[in-house]
């Protein structure tokens, strides 16, 4: 009998002790004071390095800033939890990322974003469209999907009825008025080859960091909250305190004055609609 009630009391500070250990993460979660960001390239990088991460140390955080060489690679550190947090992705991108790997990132905050655009070095209006002409788009389910519906709304194509404007891709073109023919590479190498096509759909802020000029520009993707950028953490820290700290400065008049006056950022920004 003696043995059994050893056994129980065992089981007890076992039990007690996987509690314990739940407590203490949770508790640490909530109290910590170092937020690791993940910058992949983009401009939106500008925001965290000019106003949040000074306004983070100013209320006691350590921010270490870490460079990624791809969005990918910053939310794969971000579900295996050496970075807490990035800022470079709209949901439909992260809407494909969970689905194809299983996770569980979700969106903090929108942010301001810098939409897409129809570029050309050829061509100075979208009325000399013609025959046979080349489209550069971008080759990730999400950014080749918004420049799909970009066309479309130019009436350049046709995209099938009832087809997931998520995750759309050249399947889903139901009529190619102009035959046009579209060749599919990693955004970072787009302005590389602009002057090699009729035109170009390109991320706004790879545009930005490229210097292609503001007369390049013929048209603008108007955003809607699907494809505006946004804060993304772990699920679990969702509504931890110093999530909820990183959400309001992204919403501080600070940062709206930010984008509206520094020099680098001025004319470039969108302000989230939610």
């Amino acid at each position: 009998m003696k043995k059994y009630i050893y056994i129980f009391i065992l089981l007890g500070f076992i039990l007690q002790g996987c509690d314990n250990k739940s407590d203490s993460s949770h508790t640490t979660q909530q109290d910590k004071k170092e937020i690791v960001v993940g910058l992949p390239p983009s401009m939106h990088n500008i925001m965290m390095e000019k106003v949040v991460k000074p306004a983070l140390e100013k209320q006691g955080y350590k921010v270490r800033l870490v460079n990624f060489s791809s969005l990918r690679d910053s939310n794969t550190a971000l579900v295996e939890g050496s970075i807490d947090l990035n800022a470079a992705q709209h949901q439909s991108y992260l809407d494909v990322y969970n689905k194809e790997t299983k996770s569980d990132l979700v969106s903090l905050v929108h942010i301001p974003s810098i939409s897409a655009a129809l570029f050309s070095q050829k061509h100075h209006s979208i009325n000399e469209i013609a025959d046979g002409q080349t489209i550069l788009i971008p080759n990730d389910p999400a950014n080749q999907a918004r420049s799909l519906q970009l066309l479309q709304s130019l009436h350049w194509i046709t995209l099938k009825s009832g087809s997931n404007v998520g995750i759309l891709d050249l399947n889903a073109i139901d009529e190619n008025k102009y035959n046009l023919k579209f060749k599919a590479i990693l955004s970072e190498m787009m302005p590389r080859i602009l002057n090699e096509v009729d035109y170009a759909i390109m991320p706004g802020g790879i545009a930005w960091l490229s210097h292609i000029p503001a007369d390049n520009v013929l048209v603008q993707e108007k955003l809607t909250a699907n494809l505006e950028l946004m804060v993304v953490v772990k699920k679990e820290n969702l509504n931890t305190k110093w999530a909820q700290d990183v959400k309001q400065l992204y919403q501080s008049d600070a940062l709206k004055k930010f984008i509206n006056q520094d020099p680098d950022a001025k004319g470039r920004f969108i302000w989230p609609q939610q």
